[in-house]
């Protein structure tokens, strides 16, 4: 895969990010820079990156940065995007993985407020102020590559489902902004993922694991690794013709 270059990438200390993170080195990137609240688990993260360095070919290996920031701090993050550009020289690709879930016990009539709030900060709010502060830097650029986001949506899950397809409308109508610029944005649309945020909880898993007996052809959830695979997809030249397009990578879920 195509994909050398300045990857940055939120949510990186886990799941989702975690594995985009391994999958941009191994692809070929040149330097991650890895966004995570978990400033600890960010650390782990580059650690494992270094020892997987130690077991690929690499003439000049990936450089990797940490930047311990909540999505949804506005300033903050206008802050660390520029830094990640001064840093590195350059931006070429943004990995939108930041994302938080919870249930609603008894639906959207019971939601509360505060949860409301706390997750469309993060899902819908943060994703928007990393598309903006990176969009600005990467308009400047001689070469162009790629934002990307995710959709998915969970029974009980109102605040979370209506951040993600949110996310949808603002990869497709941000995509036609920029479409002559060549600043590819794109979704990914995964189904039911395995990672630290769904596994948590379990009402999330159990809701997971039963829809997934019944609703997913390939009759597993999906692996972090299996939505890298994705985005190294969108990341690469071979994808140099897709924009503002949401490509599903959820085991035939949404062919039922």
């Amino acid at each position: 895969m195509d994909v050398a270059g300045i990857a940055l990438i939120t949510g990186a200390a886990s799941g989702i990010g975690r594995a985009c993170a391994k999958a941009f080195v191994k692809g070929g990137a040149s330097g991650i820079a890895l966004l995570d609240l978990n400033e600890d688990s960010l650390e782990t993260v580059k650690s494992e990156i270094e020892d997987l360095q130690r077991t690929l070919v690499q003439t000049n290996p990936c450089r990797i940065e940490t930047y311990p920031i909540n999505v949804g701090d506005e300033i903050r993050m206008n802050k660390v995007i520029e830094t990640v550009a001064q840093t590195f020289g350059r931006l070429d690709n943004v990995v939108n993985a930041a994302g938080i879930a919870m249930k609603h016990q008894g639906g959207a009539a019971f939601a509360k407020t505060a949860d409301w709030d706390r997750i469309l900060n993060v899902n819908l709010t943060g994703t928007f102020f990393v598309l903006r502060a990176a969009a600005k830097i990467m308009l400047k650029q001689e070469l162009i590559k790629l934002a990307l986001m995710g959709v998915v949506e969970i029974p009980l899950s109102t605040a979370y489902t209506v951040t993600k397809h949110a996310g949808l409308g603002l990869t497709r109508t941000a995509s036609e902004d920029y479409a002559k610029e060549g600043l590819r944005i794109n979704a990914i649309c995964r189904g039911y993922t395995e990672t630290p945020l769904t596994t948590k909880s379990p009402a999330i898993l159990q809701a997971m694991v039963e829809r997934v007996a019944t609703a997913v052809p390939m009759e597993r959830m999906g692996r972090p690794e299996d939505i890298a695979d994705g985005v190294l997809y969108l990341a690469g030249g071979r994808s140099s013709f897709v924009t503002g397009t949401a490509l599903m990578v959820d085991g035939g879920y949404t062919q039922r």
